[in-house]
């Protein structure tokens, strides 16, 4: 492994891990029923960098990404066993989307997206 791809994803490691574990904090003021956050929970950036680079310093020495995100939609939230649950769309750079669940301990902080996007299986039904 070349020196400059080492250090480029230890800089991408460092930074997706300060994302990710960065507490969010409550605003000033909410509307009296809930609180509304300093930051977003959940962004294109907190998506694994596994998804979005070729990891491989044989097959992308530049580590460049090779498969660009545009944005994570909130398509719904759950609390099962504890945690918080978001079924994220996630849309890529080409406009198409695929579905993956983040999970949180506290729901406002900290979503971890799990290791693969939700596999749904085609159905004659449209």
């Amino acid at each position: 492994m070349n020196k400059e791809f080492e250090k480029r994803l230890n800089l991408l490691e460092i930074a997706h891990r300060q994302l990710i574990t960065k507490p969010n904090e409550v605003t000033d003021i909410g509307n009296g029923v809930f609180d509304r956050y300093k930051n977003p929970v959940l962004t294109a950036a907190h998506t694994p960098l596994f998804w979005r680079y070729d990891l491989n310093p044989e097959t992308n020495p530049y580590l460049m990404e090779r498969f660009g995100i545009n944005a994570a939609f909130n398509a719904g939230a759950i609390k099962l066993n504890g945690k918080y649950l978001v079924v994220a769309r996630i849309e890529g750079a080409d406009r198409k989307s695929f579905f993956a669940v983040a999970e949180s301990e506290d729901g406002s902080s900290n979503f971890t997206f799990w290791e693969y996007p939700v596999e749904l299986p085609e159905t004659t039904e449209p």
